[in-house]
């Protein structure tokens, strides 16, 4: 088993080499620009996000992506009930992963998202869909009772724990930190449970 380690190490070790040089950072944070959670009563009902981020991706990451190395960013989303006297609780907690690759053989960007593919020819092309999430479904409820006591909350962020376990040793720690602050998310008046106000 050592022996497949070391081997998988050292057939790696180039790649790696040429990607662990740090180079000036340029604005590495992402920043969520708008968000929005809305209902739909007609199937397929529930609660669905919107989110529109921006970031760059840095010299060191666009160089390993070219490579060959699929980079996979998490999109998190929960809605909390706050409670003054304990710990805020747990209502829905949803993830997504979009997946982005390149094939040097088609020399093709690829875009992998809850479940559906794209292919596109370049780079700029693919990050506009990336930074655009739209219509992702976090519940099956439409509904959310009492909105006004709860608070949500998505980040978006780069998983460096699925790159190749060499390079995440060895990647420059500034260049690979790209995540965002948990950003509060906008409830349209759509979320509120009619039937809790008619009980009222």
């Amino acid at each position: 088993m050592m022996q497949m380690v070391r081997h998988v190490i050292n057939l790696m070790l180039p790649l790696i080499l040429g990607l662990g040089v740090v180079v000036p950072a340029w604005a590495n944070d992402i920043t969520i620009m708008s968000s929005s959670l809305s209902s739909r009563t007609s199937p397929p009902e529930g609660l669905y996000l919107d989110v529109n981020v921006e970031f760059d991706l840095p010299r060191s990451v666009q160089d390993a992506l070219n490579r060959g190395i699929p980079l996979y960013f998490i999109t998190e989303f929960s809605i909390e009930h706050q409670r003054w006297y304990w710990v805020n609780k747990p209502i829905i907690e949803a993830s997504l992963m979009t997946r982005l690759s390149y094939s040097p053989l088609t020399r093709q960007y690829r875009l992998s998202r809850g479940g559906l593919s794209q292919s596109f020819d370049s780079l700029s092309e693919t990050l506009t869909i990336l930074k655009s999430l739209h219509r992702w479904r976090v519940s099956e409820n439409p509904f959310i009772d009492s909105p006004e006591d709860c608070v949500a909350e998505v980040q978006v962020r780069l998983d460096t724990e699925q790159l190749p376990l060499p390079m995440q040793v060895t990647i420059g720690e500034n260049d690979w930190d790209l995540t965002s602050d948990w950003h509060t998310v906008d409830f349209d008046q759509s979320v509120t449970n009619p039937q809790k106000d008619n009980e009222q």
